[in-house]
């Protein structure tokens, strides 16, 4: 394997016919430019240069030789720029994986701005609560509400996630929740993704707020929270469901919370989480900006 830097000073010799001339645009001594010329032959077993006191010539191998390194050392300046362009302007695929309820909820507007801001992005969303092996699946992005980041791989936290107590005013004008005990009076709607028994988890606000534990009765069980949503919008009954999915219906009043005095919990993180890099790709960067500015936003 040839040292670029060789290359570079026989193109330069090449060019100019003139060690020193050579040294001056490459900003080296005259010696250094010999001692280059002398190992780069050295390691070719050919003269690439007829030398006297007065001039310097190509040999037939010098004169093939450097229309190669030319050609080699456009390639490398070539690929340097467009390395560089796409630092500066970002561009080409970038695969981004979320969870479809999030997707549905709040990252519409979100890719339209950033596919509007950076035409040369092409995306590609993969809608799935899978975790995925980035590597594997040459995934740059997963966005994704975890408790533990998985290991080998960076997160940056994106905006936190809460759950809220909600029903239709429909269904709630029929039924009375002044505390957590009369949930066993409703028709409780269960996300089995949350948890595997049924049991809701609820903190009092203030400072010294307790914890319960709560034990229901689910009329419905189901682990998808968008269907869910569509039962307590059908006035089914009441469900915890994250805030993300019901900002609008809570806006629009087709959806309350429900006992103020409380916290659901857990409440979590939705983070960002990309592999380990020395040099995080331009376009990997924004978009993550994109998605943390406009969650705080809407929040």
């Amino acid at each position: 394997m040839f040292d670029l830097q060789r290359l570079a000073v026989f193109a330069a010799v090449a060019d100019t016919m003139s060690f020193s001339l050579a040294a001056a645009r490459l900003g080296v001594s005259t010696s250094h430019v010999s001692k280059q010329i002398g190992a780069l032959e050295q390691e070719l077993h050919a003269r690439l240069l007829h030398r006297t006191t007065r001039s310097i010539s190509l040999t037939e191998a010098g004169h093939i030789f450097h229309q190669r390194c030319k050609a080699i050392l456009s390639d490398i300046a070539s690929a340097e720029q467009e390395v560089l362009r796409r630092h500066e302007s970002p561009q080409g695929l970038l695969r981004v994986t979320a969870p479809p309820n999030l997707a549905n909820a709040r990252l519409g507007d979100i890719v339209q701005d950033f596919m509007a801001r950076y035409p040369d992005i092409q995306l590609e969303l993969i809608l799935s609560n899978r975790f995925f092996d980035l590597a594997e699946e040459s995934i740059d992005i997963a966005l994704r509400v975890v408790d533990e980041i998985p290991m080998n791989v960076y997160a940056r936290r994106l905006c936190r996630v809460g759950w809220s107590l909600v029903g239709s005013p429909e269904y709630l004008k029929r039924r009375r929740l002044h505390d957590l005990d009369d949930l066993a009076k409703l028709d409780c709607l269960f996300d089995t993704a949350m948890s595997p028994r049924d049991l809701w988890l609820f903190r009092q606000t203030g400072e010294n707020g307790q914890t319960r534990e709560v034990q229901v009765a689910p009329r419905v069980r189901c682990g998808n929270s968008e269907w869910l949503r569509q039962c307590a919008l059908r006035r089914m009954g009441v469900a915890l469901l994250p805030d993300f999915m019901i900002e609008d219906d809570i806006a629009q009043k087709r959806l309350v919370r429900m006992l103020p005095g409380y916290q659901a919990l857990p409440q979590k993180w939705l983070y960002g989480i990309y592999l380990p890099n020395r040099y995080l790709a331009s376009k990997v960067r924004l978009f993550l900006d994109a998605v943390e500015h406009g969650l705080q936003q809407a929040a």
